[in-house]
């Protein structure tokens, strides 16, 4: 063990109004290790790191870096101690070049001009990304890129800073399998140079192998500092959630009606999905499995009016119909819970009750009224109903939890009486308790006659709560297996075999 911390907190708290976020925290971080932070949404994960890189100043203890006692006032203070951070939300400047984003406020320049030397930028940035195994032009424009190329310009950016802190906070929700082993060759890099690492991620199973020591936080307070060769997956969850979860992944107990709710019938958008075709069932959760790119999300939101569909038929209820607009989707009973749920399923500076109340505005209007008195009660029912941890049905959803934002969004399709509900990766980003909580809610709303389509990258979530799995590949569906008895090796087959 190097025996002089990097990072060194003592007795660090913080409180915001209503809420202590963190007591009395005691944490060693050191360098060459990967440091991993666990804990459910809400913890106190998130405010650790901003206290670290200086966002947040603390009330009480302190923070030392390299032996020596800080106080950061903002995040250039902490750049400058070395430390770095690859935010969960992404931060890349979308009309920015990808290595116009990797140097930002740090361009090599022209002699003493002041003028930017581009070529220089573009040749660095080539390097910095060959290094990282990630094969992307510098000169693309960041807007162009899938969710997971930005993540790699967002490593990129940090390893550039040689930095002797990096902090990554849930790096590898939009990787791919190839992507994530690209993402751990890094750490490793990282590690041999002497590199300390914070790691935040919900996902244990790349935890036990990326990790050196774990740091359990709940509600706010350290729970245990081990290393992960000591503590297996089911003793970190039960110390995150403060018990044993006995159940997990919920299926329902009434097996799916025969009858055809929606069916979709060569659906096809030249060069993003082709002749995709596929039933749903009332009662049924239709698991969709594939490798990031397949085009399952482009699938669903052409289903859901949100994107355009050059041919195919869709039956809903055996009559065809073709929304070419979510408005008559949402009209016909169907919603999306879609894959970046901050910026496309919420409206985060919007209270809990707006969002709740949102998909079924017009429907619950009054000769062109709003409904005031419907939808504060509508909101309280929902709060209560999915068990959602929020102050007031008034309060802000940008200050939930992302496991209680989720169940607003579930809430705002349920207060719609939607009875498909599209669910693109819906626990993304989220803990393990809110996880169970939201497939127990799947459950319940097929067993009462709903169905639900659920676009997830984790195997163990889709073998878990799928009734049948569509498995799709390069834009095509590559096969639909039977839920029961399904196997992660053979979904993997039919996501990656090529030709």
């Amino acid at each position: 063990m190097h025996q002089t911390p990097m990072i060194e907190m003592t007795g660090v708290s913080k409180s915001f109004p209503g809420v202590k976020a963190l007591s009395n925290i005691d944490l060693n971080i050191y360098p060459g290790r990967v440091h991993v932070l666990l804990g459910e949404n809400g913890a106190g994960k998130s405010t650790l790191i901003k206290i670290i890189s200086g966002v947040y100043s603390r009330d009480e203890g302190f923070v030392k870096v390299n032996g020596r006692e800080v106080n950061f006032i903002n995040t250039r203070e902490s750049l400058a101690a070395g430390i770095s951070v690859i935010h969960q939300e992404l931060s890349v400047i979308p009309d920015l070049t990808v290595a116009e984003n990797i140097f930002l406020g740090r361009e090599p320049k022209i002699g003493k001009s002041g003028f930017v030397n581009r070529k220089k930028m573009y040749s660095d940035a080539t390097q910095l990304l060959e290094t990282i195994g990630v094969k992307i032009n510098p000169k693309t424009v960041i807007r162009k890129l899938s969710n997971a190329d930005k993540q790699m310009v967002e490593i990129a950016r940090a390893v550039s800073q040689n930095s002797s802190l990096v902090i990554m906070d849930e790096p590898t929700s939009s990787l791919s399998e190839h992507e994530v082993e690209a993402l751990f060759k890094v750490i490793e890099k990282l590690k041999s140079e002497n590199v300390a690492i914070i790691y935040i991620s919900h996902r244990l199973k790349e935890i036990a192998r990326i990790g050196d020591t774990v740091t359990i936080l709940r509600d706010g307070c350290l729970v245990k500092t081990v290393s992960l060769q000591e503590i297996d997956e089911s003793h970190m969850i039960a110390l995150m959630v403060g018990r044993e979860i006995t159940q997990f992944y919920y299926k329902s107990e009434i097996p799916p009606a025969d009858e055809m709710v929606l069916e979709i019938k060569n659906y096809t958008r030249k060069g993003i999905f082709e002749n995709v075709s596929f039933g749903l069932r009332r009662g049924e959760i239709l698991g969709v499995a594939g490798l990031i790119g397949a085009g399952r999300t482009e699938v669903m939101r052409a289903i859901f009016g949100a994107d355009r569909v050059e041919s195919g038929e869709c039956l809903l209820d055996g009559r065809p119909v073709r929304f070419t607009e979510p408005q008559q989707a949402i009209k016909a009973g169907v919603g999306l819970i879609p894959e970046d749920r901050r910026n496309q399923g919420l409206l985060l500076s919007k209270s809990v009750k707006e969002n709740t109340s949102l998909a079924s505005l017009f429907l619950n209007s009054k000769l062109g009224f709003l409904d005031f008195k419907w939808e504060a009660k509508i909101a309280v029912e929902f709060i209560q109903k999915l068990h959602t941890k929020t102050p007031t049905a008034n309060t802000p959803v940008k200050n939930l939890s992302g496991g209680n934002q989720q169940k607003v969004v579930i809430a705002k399709w349920l207060a719609a009486k939607s009875r498909i509900l599209i669910m693109d990766e819906p626990t993304r980003g989220i803990d393990v308790n809110a996880k169970a909580e939201i497939y127990a809610l799947m459950k319940k709303f097929v067993e009462e006659g709903g169905s639900i389509i659920m676009v997830s990258s984790e195997l163990p979530e889709i073998l878990g709560v799928s009734d049948r799995i569509m498995v799709m590949r390069e834009g095509r569906v590559s096969g639909i297996i039977n839920g029961q008895g399904a196997t992660e090796q053979a979904i993997l087959q039919l996501a990656s075999i090529s030709g």
